[in-house]
């Protein structure tokens, strides 16, 4: 009997433990080098923050430091602009009664007279309630131009003056419209009763007790025809204290 030969080898087993080795000292480089990356970018971020509120700190002590700074805010914080709406500007009078004249329809103008120029005005508004009055005059193809006025207080005795001229001016506004003939004034009345707050020692205070008496000695109810005499106080008063 004739057997085949083979040449028989058993299988080479792998090598499990080498591999594990090799794959630890990968792993244990990348860590390494991955945790070499974190730990300084944390302690820089670190001392970051901490300067950076180091920074803020000290300027809220610069801040605290100079409070000129904060009366400015305070300042600017009572800030009030008005708008006069001319109509036209002339040297002879009896050519602004004939415009005011044709402006009555639409509302209740009023002239002032300033030196050599004799001025018609629509009314006087404070500047963010405007819109709807320049568009009615727009509508009417009736030209105008706007006088910008800036009333400025730093106190408590100013604020309250820009205050009493806004309640004035929203008494004349509201009569000057078409179908209003009188404004009652009992509430206005209560209000200026109710004020305080005023220093007497303030450089304003003169001019507050002066519209306040003004508006304290307006009859309970304010009729129509008083519109164009308020307007041209009230005109007058305005400039005497603004910022043009």
């Amino acid at each position: 009997m004739k057997y085949t030969r083979y040449n028989y080898k058993p299988p080479r087993k792998k090598n499990n433990f080498m591999l594990v080795f090799i794959l630890i000292i990968i792993a244990a480089i990348a860590l390494g080098t991955i945790f070499s990356k974190l730990l300084p970018k944390n302690s820089t971020n670190a001392a970051a923050d901490d300067k950076t509120t180091k920074i803020g700190l000290d300027k809220d002590k610069v801040t605290n430091k100079e409070p000129a700074d904060a009366s400015k805010v305070v300042s600017e914080s009572i800030i009030n602009d008005y708008v006069g709406i001319q109509c036209g500007v002339f040297s002879n009078k009896a050519n602004a009664l004939i415009l005011k004249n044709s402006l009555m329809t639409f509302g209740t103008p009023f002239i002032i007279e300033e030196a050599s120029s004799v001025r018609v005005l629509f009314g006087i508004y404070p500047k963010d309630s405007i819109d709807s009055i320049t568009k009615q005059l727009q509508a009417n193809k009736i030209e105008y131009a706007k006088i910008n006025f800036k009333v400025i207080g730093n106190d408590s005795t100013s604020s309250q003056i820009n205050e009493m001229i806004n309640a004035d001016l929203k008494i004349l506004n509201k009569l000057s419209e078409k179908d209003t003939t009188a404004v009652q004034t009992v509430d206005l009345k209560k209000w200026l009763g109710s004020l305080q707050g005023a220093d007497e020692k303030s450089t304003s205070y003169a001019t507050m007790a002066e519209i306040k008496a003004y508006l304290t000695a307006m009859p309970a109810e304010v009729k129509k025809e008083k519109t164009e005499e308020g307007y041209i106080y009230i005109y007058k008063f305005i400039k005497k204290l603004s910022k043009l």
